[in-house]
């Protein structure tokens, strides 16, 4: 069974002994806060970790959902040479990765973490990897990620501790996942009832962030069952109009939603210049005092950060026929639901939002 804990700053993937990450953040002076009484709560990034399962051996490495442990049966190994994954249910995870394992922060491999596997200490790059089958030449069904440099598509690291609203983005895009994953058979079944998906993932997405320690309210979950997903969310102008956030916040986010608009993502490489771009803006809106409200249009920013990798990797990693807007260059509308239901209503109505229209989409 698997459990979710939130103390602290990253998410344990199946490998490595759980580490605390902490970063130092410069003291600043908030801006008035305009939100309204009703506004839903988003909760401070700092106090969100997601743990899965039981313990692990060794340090935090990241993926496009923070670190993660599923129960893969998964080793540190040496491959040819170079640092490895090896996942002994490997079809449960290659279901779960499809063909790219997502790096998403650079991994220290350490003096003694190397000499345990007869390599040299490294730095191991952020960037899309390979799963592939173990190189044992029988049908055993273990997978492999091997870390080598040759193998590697390169992307920026997703993961940035300047952001402190940065691992909001990493909760969303957990609890996207899991949703659509855990409940795909159910989801299949209910293809064309829009309301009954939406009513589904309202309930698997409350009890996921219930376990991960973001309690849902049942104002917040009437909010995800009630939001009309049927709004044209690639209007962002327009839907960011209709925010609760001041004049001067929604000029700011629009001109990072039109920025982020007119950067393509049709390759690795592009995807690179999207999350660069982005964390340029985070890093500077982290300390700007021009903010009313930093903390919602910090985690919207990393929401969309976040948000836009994680489907341009499920559509290279695990493509669907026809599914051609999410492999476009244009950011997909479920994006933009994500990133506006962030201020609207939460984790809760974010993580709905972004999968409803995603599944009345594709």
């Amino acid at each position: 069974m698997k459990k979710y804990q939130i103390p602290g700053f990253a998410l344990t993937i199946a490998i490595f002994a759980l580490t605390i990450f902490s970063c130092a953040k410069t003291d600043v002076v908030d801006a008035p806060d305009h939100t309204v009484k009703d506004a839903p709560n988003i909760p401070d990034g700092n106090r969100i970790i997601i743990h899965f399962g039981t313990s692990t051996y060794r340090g935090c490495m990241y993926s496009f959902s923070n670190c993660i442990w599923i129960g893969w049966d998964t080793k540190l190994t040496n491959f040819m040479g170079a640092p490895a994954l090896q996942f002994g249910n490997g079809d449960d995870a290659q279901q779960y990765f499809g063909k790219f394992f997502p790096l998403t922060g650079d991994y220290a491999l350490t003096k003694e973490e190397a000499q345990e596997l007869g390599l040299e200490a490294q730095v191991v790059p952020a960037g899309l990897y390979p799963v592939r089958d173990a190189a044992s030449g029988l049908a055993t069904g273990k997978r492999l990620v091997s870390f080598d440099f040759e193998s590697r598509q390169p992307v920026a690291p997703l993961v940035n501790p300047n952001n402190p609203q940065d691992n909001i983005g990493q909760l969303h895009n957990l609890a996207v996942q899991v949703a659509l994953h855990e409940n795909r058979d159910a989801l299949n079944q209910l293809a064309g009832d829009a309301k009954a998906v939406q009513n589904l993932l309202t309930e698997q997405v409350a009890r996921f962030l219930d376990e991960a320690g973001v309690p849902v309210t049942a104002t917040e979950r009437q909010r995800a069952i009630a939001l009309d997903l049927s709004l044209d969310f690639g209007d962002y102008a327009a839907r960011l109009e209709e925010t609760r956030l001041s004049a001067n916040d929604k000029n700011v986010l629009r001109e990072v939603f039109n920025q982020a608009a007119a950067t393509p993502v049709r390759s690795p490489q592009e995807l690179s210049n999207f999350v660069s771009l982005m964390t340029e803006y985070e890093n500077e809106l982290a300390s700007a005092a021009r903010l009313n409200n930093r903390k919602v249009v910090l985690s919207m920013i990393s929401v969309l950060k976040y948000s836009r990798y994680f489907w341009y990797w499920k559509s290279i990693s695990s493509p669907e026929p026809g599914l051609s807007d999410a492999q476009s260059a244009n950011i997909p509308d479920w994006v933009w639901a994500d990133v506006i239901g962030m201020e609207l209503g939460g984790p809760i109505v974010s993580a709905v939002a972004s999968a409803v229209v995603y599944l009345d989409k594709r």
